[in-house]
Protein backbone atom coordinates (compact mmCIF):
# COMPACT_ATOMS: atom_id res chain seq x y z
CA UNK A 1 0.00 0.00 0.00
CA UNK A 2 1.14 3.26 -0.88
CA UNK A 3 1.79 6.00 1.51
CA UNK A 4 0.51 9.09 1.48
CA UNK A 5 2.59 11.71 0.44
CA UNK A 6 2.60 15.13 3.18
CA UNK A 7 2.21 18.07 1.63
CA UNK A 8 4.61 20.60 2.29
CA UNK A 9 3.79 22.79 4.81
CA UNK A 10 3.29 26.47 4.00
CA UNK A 11 2.25 25.57 0.39
CA UNK A 12 -1.09 27.02 -0.53
CA UNK A 13 -3.76 24.82 -1.00
CA UNK A 14 -4.98 24.48 -4.84
CA UNK A 15 -8.69 25.45 -4.77
CA UNK A 16 -11.51 23.76 -6.48
CA UNK A 17 -13.02 26.23 -9.59
CA UNK A 18 -16.95 25.80 -9.85
CA UNK A 19 -18.14 23.96 -12.76
CA UNK A 20 -20.40 26.03 -14.74
CA UNK A 21 -23.74 25.51 -14.86
CA UNK A 22 -25.92 26.04 -17.78
CA UNK A 23 -29.86 27.01 -17.46
CA UNK A 24 -32.06 26.92 -20.24
CA UNK A 25 -34.11 30.07 -20.78
CA UNK A 26 -37.75 29.91 -21.70
CA UNK A 27 -38.82 31.72 -24.36
CA UNK A 28 -42.03 33.80 -23.85
CA UNK A 29 -45.19 31.97 -25.86
CA UNK A 30 -46.89 34.20 -27.94
CA UNK A 31 -50.52 35.08 -27.28
CA UNK A 32 -52.67 33.33 -29.80
CA UNK A 33 -55.11 35.50 -31.15
CA UNK A 34 -58.61 34.73 -30.27
CA UNK A 35 -61.25 34.96 -32.65
CA UNK A 36 -64.16 37.41 -32.57
CA UNK A 37 -67.49 34.79 -31.99
CA UNK A 38 -70.28 36.06 -35.35
CA UNK A 39 -73.59 37.72 -32.83
CA UNK A 40 -76.44 35.34 -33.07
CA UNK A 41 -78.53 37.87 -34.84
CA UNK A 42 -81.73 35.48 -35.09
CA UNK A 43 -81.40 34.98 -31.07
CA UNK A 44 -81.13 38.78 -30.60
CA UNK A 45 -83.88 39.36 -32.86
CA UNK A 46 -86.35 36.98 -30.64
CA UNK A 47 -84.68 38.39 -27.73
CA UNK A 48 -85.60 42.33 -28.78
CA UNK A 49 -88.98 40.73 -30.28
CA UNK A 50 -90.34 39.51 -26.62
CA UNK A 51 -89.05 42.61 -25.17
CA UNK A 52 -90.51 44.89 -27.29
CA UNK A 53 -93.60 42.94 -26.88
CA UNK A 54 -93.29 42.96 -23.06
CA UNK A 55 -93.25 46.61 -22.86
CA UNK A 56 -96.25 47.40 -24.94
CA UNK A 57 -98.24 45.19 -22.75
CA UNK A 58 -96.56 47.05 -19.55
CA UNK A 59 -97.59 50.38 -21.12
CA UNK A 60 -101.12 49.10 -22.32
CA UNK A 61 -101.68 47.81 -18.69
CA UNK A 62 -100.79 51.39 -17.58
CA UNK A 63 -102.57 52.93 -20.00
CA UNK A 64 -105.45 51.46 -18.56
CA UNK A 65 -105.05 51.45 -15.13
CA UNK A 66 -104.00 55.65 -15.52
CA UNK A 67 -107.63 55.79 -16.87
CA UNK A 68 -109.67 53.95 -14.36
CA UNK A 69 -107.80 56.06 -11.87
CA UNK A 70 -108.84 59.54 -13.88
CA UNK A 71 -112.06 57.79 -14.13
CA UNK A 72 -112.67 57.23 -10.15
CA UNK A 73 -111.09 60.83 -9.79
CA UNK A 74 -113.26 62.77 -12.31
CA UNK A 75 -116.44 60.82 -10.69
CA UNK A 76 -115.15 61.94 -7.13
CA UNK A 77 -114.93 65.04 -8.73
CA UNK A 78 -110.92 65.67 -8.50
CA UNK A 79 -108.80 65.22 -11.01
CA UNK A 80 -105.11 66.07 -9.80
CA UNK A 81 -102.48 66.41 -13.20
CA UNK A 82 -98.68 66.37 -12.55
CA UNK A 83 -95.82 65.99 -15.01
CA UNK A 84 -93.07 68.05 -15.33
CA UNK A 85 -91.58 71.20 -16.19
CA UNK A 86 -89.14 72.00 -19.17
CA UNK A 87 -86.42 71.88 -16.47
CA UNK A 88 -87.07 68.68 -15.19
CA UNK A 89 -89.07 69.94 -11.86
CA UNK A 90 -92.31 68.77 -11.58
CA UNK A 91 -95.62 70.84 -12.21
CA UNK A 92 -97.64 71.56 -8.97
CA UNK A 93 -100.57 69.39 -9.18
CA UNK A 94 -104.25 70.98 -9.67
CA UNK A 95 -107.82 69.96 -8.69
CA UNK A 96 -111.04 70.97 -9.96
CA UNK A 97 -114.11 70.73 -8.02
CA UNK A 98 -117.37 69.19 -9.05
CA UNK A 99 -119.44 70.67 -11.67
CA UNK A 100 -122.56 71.31 -10.03
CA UNK A 101 -125.73 70.41 -12.84
CA UNK A 102 -127.54 73.27 -14.33
CA UNK A 103 -131.17 73.36 -12.40
CA UNK A 104 -132.68 72.42 -16.21
CA UNK A 105 -131.50 69.72 -17.76
CA UNK A 106 -130.90 69.86 -22.18
CA UNK A 107 -127.99 71.62 -23.87
CA UNK A 108 -127.71 75.49 -25.10
CA UNK A 109 -129.47 74.01 -28.74
CA UNK A 110 -131.81 71.75 -27.40
CA UNK A 111 -134.81 72.83 -29.95
CA UNK A 112 -137.03 72.21 -27.24
CA UNK A 113 -135.73 74.97 -25.78
CA UNK A 114 -137.97 78.37 -26.67
CA UNK A 115 -140.45 75.95 -24.85
CA UNK A 116 -139.06 75.55 -21.16
CA UNK A 117 -140.87 77.85 -19.70
CA UNK A 118 -144.00 80.95 -20.45
CA UNK A 119 -142.07 83.49 -20.55
CA UNK A 120 -140.35 82.39 -23.66
CA UNK A 121 -143.57 80.58 -24.80
CA UNK A 122 -146.23 83.12 -24.57
CA UNK A 123 -148.50 81.83 -27.49
CA UNK A 124 -152.54 80.96 -27.13
CA UNK A 125 -153.22 77.21 -25.72
CA UNK A 126 -155.36 75.61 -28.58
CA UNK A 127 -156.48 72.26 -28.78
CA UNK A 128 -157.37 72.87 -32.19
CA UNK A 129 -154.08 74.08 -33.31
CA UNK A 130 -152.19 71.88 -31.17
CA UNK A 131 -153.78 68.64 -32.48
CA UNK A 132 -154.25 70.00 -35.98
CA UNK A 133 -154.35 67.39 -38.28
CA UNK A 134 -157.63 65.75 -38.79
CA UNK A 135 -155.98 62.02 -40.14
CA UNK A 136 -152.99 60.65 -38.62
CA UNK A 137 -151.78 57.37 -40.67
CA UNK A 138 -150.04 55.26 -38.25
CA UNK A 139 -149.09 51.58 -38.97
CA UNK A 140 -150.76 51.80 -41.91
CA UNK A 141 -154.12 52.77 -40.52
CA UNK A 142 -155.93 56.13 -41.03
CA UNK A 143 -156.90 57.66 -37.33
CA UNK A 144 -159.56 60.26 -37.27
CA UNK A 145 -159.74 63.10 -35.13
CA UNK A 146 -163.17 63.00 -33.39
CA UNK A 147 -163.22 65.76 -31.24
CA UNK A 148 -160.72 68.18 -29.10
CA UNK A 149 -160.96 69.50 -25.44
CA UNK A 150 -159.60 72.37 -23.37
CA UNK A 151 -159.92 71.49 -19.80
CA UNK A 152 -159.04 73.67 -16.76
CA UNK A 153 -158.08 72.64 -13.86
CA UNK A 154 -156.26 69.46 -14.13
CA UNK A 155 -157.85 67.63 -11.46
CA UNK A 156 -159.43 64.07 -12.21
CA UNK A 157 -162.46 64.19 -13.56
CA UNK A 158 -161.88 66.67 -15.74
CA UNK A 159 -159.23 64.95 -18.27
CA UNK A 160 -157.74 62.89 -15.84
CA UNK A 161 -158.16 59.75 -13.76
CA UNK A 162 -156.52 57.88 -11.14
CA UNK A 163 -154.82 60.48 -9.31
CA UNK A 164 -153.01 61.71 -12.28
CA UNK A 165 -154.99 65.19 -11.45
CA UNK A 166 -153.68 65.27 -8.25
CA UNK A 167 -150.00 64.82 -9.62
CA UNK A 168 -150.24 67.53 -12.25
CA UNK A 169 -151.98 69.97 -9.84
CA UNK A 170 -149.13 69.72 -7.27
CA UNK A 171 -147.07 71.00 -9.92
CA UNK A 172 -149.04 74.07 -10.60
CA UNK A 173 -150.75 72.45 -14.08
CA UNK A 174 -152.52 75.12 -16.02
CA UNK A 175 -154.55 73.23 -18.31
CA UNK A 176 -155.05 70.10 -20.25
CA UNK A 177 -155.69 69.66 -23.74
CA UNK A 178 -156.89 66.98 -25.40
CA UNK A 179 -157.60 65.04 -28.94
CA UNK A 180 -159.39 61.35 -29.64
CA UNK A 181 -158.48 59.51 -32.54
CA UNK A 182 -160.57 56.74 -34.21
CA UNK A 183 -159.52 54.09 -36.67
CA UNK A 184 -162.12 51.49 -36.87
CA UNK A 185 -163.31 50.45 -33.23
CA UNK A 186 -159.79 51.54 -31.66
CA UNK A 187 -159.65 54.90 -29.92
CA UNK A 188 -156.51 56.88 -28.81
CA UNK A 189 -156.88 60.00 -27.02
CA UNK A 190 -153.74 62.05 -26.44
CA UNK A 191 -153.56 65.19 -23.85
CA UNK A 192 -150.97 67.69 -22.94
CA UNK A 193 -150.56 69.06 -19.68
CA UNK A 194 -149.32 72.80 -19.56
CA UNK A 195 -146.86 74.14 -16.95
CA UNK A 196 -145.62 77.77 -15.90
CA UNK A 197 -141.70 75.88 -15.94
CA UNK A 198 -139.92 72.68 -17.26
CA UNK A 199 -139.09 71.65 -13.69
CA UNK A 200 -142.69 71.54 -12.62
CA UNK A 201 -143.32 69.13 -16.20
CA UNK A 202 -140.41 67.05 -15.15
CA UNK A 203 -141.21 66.41 -11.58
CA UNK A 204 -144.83 65.77 -12.26
CA UNK A 205 -143.74 63.05 -14.79
CA UNK A 206 -141.21 61.53 -12.16
CA UNK A 207 -144.18 61.18 -9.88
CA UNK A 208 -146.36 60.15 -12.54
CA UNK A 209 -149.59 57.96 -11.51
CA UNK A 210 -153.24 57.43 -12.60
CA UNK A 211 -153.83 58.15 -16.38
CA UNK A 212 -154.81 60.53 -19.09
CA UNK A 213 -159.10 60.13 -19.41
CA UNK A 214 -160.57 59.06 -22.62
CA UNK A 215 -162.13 61.63 -24.30
CA UNK A 216 -165.30 60.24 -26.67
CA UNK A 217 -166.96 62.31 -29.34
CA UNK A 218 -170.70 63.60 -28.32
CA UNK A 219 -173.21 61.08 -28.45
CA UNK A 220 -170.46 58.27 -28.45
CA UNK A 221 -169.61 56.16 -25.64
CA UNK A 222 -167.24 56.95 -22.13
CA UNK A 223 -163.92 54.86 -23.21
CA UNK A 224 -161.00 54.82 -21.00
CA UNK A 225 -162.63 56.66 -17.67
CA UNK A 226 -161.12 54.36 -15.38
CA UNK A 227 -158.11 51.90 -14.41
CA UNK A 228 -158.11 49.44 -17.21
CA UNK A 229 -156.11 50.66 -20.31
CA UNK A 230 -152.95 51.02 -21.40
CA UNK A 231 -151.22 54.46 -21.68
CA UNK A 232 -148.06 56.26 -22.08
CA UNK A 233 -146.41 59.55 -20.63
CA UNK A 234 -143.51 62.04 -20.95
CA UNK A 235 -142.41 65.30 -20.85
CA UNK A 236 -141.28 68.41 -23.43
CA UNK A 237 -139.95 71.66 -21.99
CA UNK A 238 -142.92 73.26 -19.86
CA UNK A 239 -145.43 70.37 -21.10
CA UNK A 240 -146.56 66.77 -20.07
CA UNK A 241 -148.03 64.61 -22.85
CA UNK A 242 -149.91 61.33 -22.58
CA UNK A 243 -151.97 58.83 -24.55
CA UNK A 244 -154.44 56.67 -23.41
CA UNK A 245 -155.81 53.49 -25.91
CA UNK A 246 -159.15 51.96 -25.95
CA UNK A 247 -162.04 50.74 -27.34
CA UNK A 248 -164.04 53.26 -29.36
CA UNK A 249 -167.10 50.98 -28.52
CA UNK A 250 -166.60 51.77 -24.60
CA UNK A 251 -165.57 50.44 -21.47
CA UNK A 252 -162.07 50.25 -19.96
CA UNK A 253 -160.04 47.65 -21.35
CA UNK A 254 -157.20 47.74 -23.51
CA UNK A 255 -157.35 47.79 -27.37
CA UNK A 256 -154.35 46.06 -29.46
CA UNK A 257 -154.58 47.87 -32.49
CA UNK A 258 -154.94 51.30 -30.19
CA UNK A 259 -152.39 49.73 -27.99
CA UNK A 260 -150.00 49.22 -30.88
CA UNK A 261 -150.51 53.01 -31.87
CA UNK A 262 -148.86 54.57 -28.77
CA UNK A 263 -146.14 55.13 -30.35
CA UNK A 264 -146.46 56.58 -33.48
CA UNK A 265 -148.96 59.46 -31.28
CA UNK A 266 -146.68 59.93 -28.66
CA UNK A 267 -144.26 60.70 -31.84
CA UNK A 268 -146.87 62.94 -33.06
CA UNK A 269 -147.81 65.33 -30.37
CA UNK A 270 -144.14 65.43 -29.99
CA UNK A 271 -143.94 66.78 -33.15
CA UNK A 272 -146.77 69.27 -32.33
CA UNK A 273 -144.99 70.39 -29.90
CA UNK A 274 -141.33 71.02 -31.38
CA UNK A 275 -143.30 72.86 -34.00
CA UNK A 276 -144.56 74.96 -31.24
CA UNK A 277 -140.93 75.71 -30.08
CA UNK A 278 -139.86 76.59 -33.75
CA UNK A 279 -142.49 79.07 -33.67
CA UNK A 280 -141.81 80.75 -30.23
CA UNK A 281 -138.19 81.01 -31.45
CA UNK A 282 -138.60 82.49 -34.92
CA UNK A 283 -141.01 85.22 -33.02
CA UNK A 284 -139.42 88.73 -32.40
CA UNK A 285 -138.55 89.63 -28.69
CA UNK A 286 -141.79 91.30 -27.55
CA UNK A 287 -144.46 90.13 -30.11
CA UNK A 288 -146.70 87.09 -28.78
CA UNK A 289 -146.29 83.40 -30.98
CA UNK A 290 -148.49 81.91 -32.49
CA UNK A 291 -149.46 78.20 -31.67
CA UNK A 292 -148.58 75.40 -33.64
CA UNK A 293 -150.59 74.03 -36.21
Amino acid sequence: MGQPHPQPVGQPQPVAQPQPQWHLQQQPQQPVPQQRAEPDWDALADRNEVEGKRRRRMKAVGVVAAVAVVGGLVAGGVVLLQGKKDDGSPTVAKSTQPTVPPSTSGTPDDPSKPIWEAATDPAPQDAGALFSALQVTINGATWNRTVVSLDSPCWDGNSTTGGLGKVLGDQGCQQVLRATYVSGDSAVTVGVAVFEHKLQAETALKNFAGQLKGAPAPGSPAFCAGPGCTGTHNSLGRYGYFTVEGSAKGGNAPDATATAAAAGFTEHVKGQLLKRAKAASSAAPGVQGTPAG
